[in-house]
């Protein structure tokens, strides 16, 4: 799977968790902002940043990078978000489970996780089924 459709399917999960919860989803026009998604619900929005975590290098567990990647064939940059960038963090991992972290100081200051540790299992979350 190519990254973009990785993106896409971790975007499409988030998406469905949120409706499922009763959430209002809102999409920003492009991708020009630090978060993926607006949600809202009984009058309070949240800004939410989606990511997937993948299986890379061998390793056994799924590793989330916490940066904006960009750049063309001339140059490249990664930057990390910013302290208040967003409020939530939802990771979907190839292993097909979710994540929805509150985005402080648990996660704040690394440029990637691993989602599976055990610091972030109370985070893990099930879709609507």
């Amino acid at each position: 799977m190519l990254s973009k459709q990785k993106g896409d399917l971790a975007l499409g999960q988030a998406i469905a968790y949120f409706i499922g919860k009763g959430y209002e989803v809102c999409l920003p026009i492009g991708d020009k902002r630090d978060y993926d998604l607006v949600v809202e619900k009984r009058g309070k929005l949240a800004r939410v940043q989606v990511k997937y975590g993948g299986l890379y290098r061998n390793e056994k567990s799924c590793i989330v990078a916490l940066r904006v990647m960009g750049g063309n064939q001339s140059f490249f940059s990664a930057k990390k978000y910013p302290d208040d960038a967003f409020e939530y963090l939802f990771v979907h991992t190839a292993k097909n489970e979710s994540y929805l972290l509150p985005w402080n100081t648990d996660v704040i200051g690394k440029s990637t996780l691993c989602i599976e540790s055990k610091k972030y299992i109370k985070y893990r979350v099930a879709l609507q089924g």
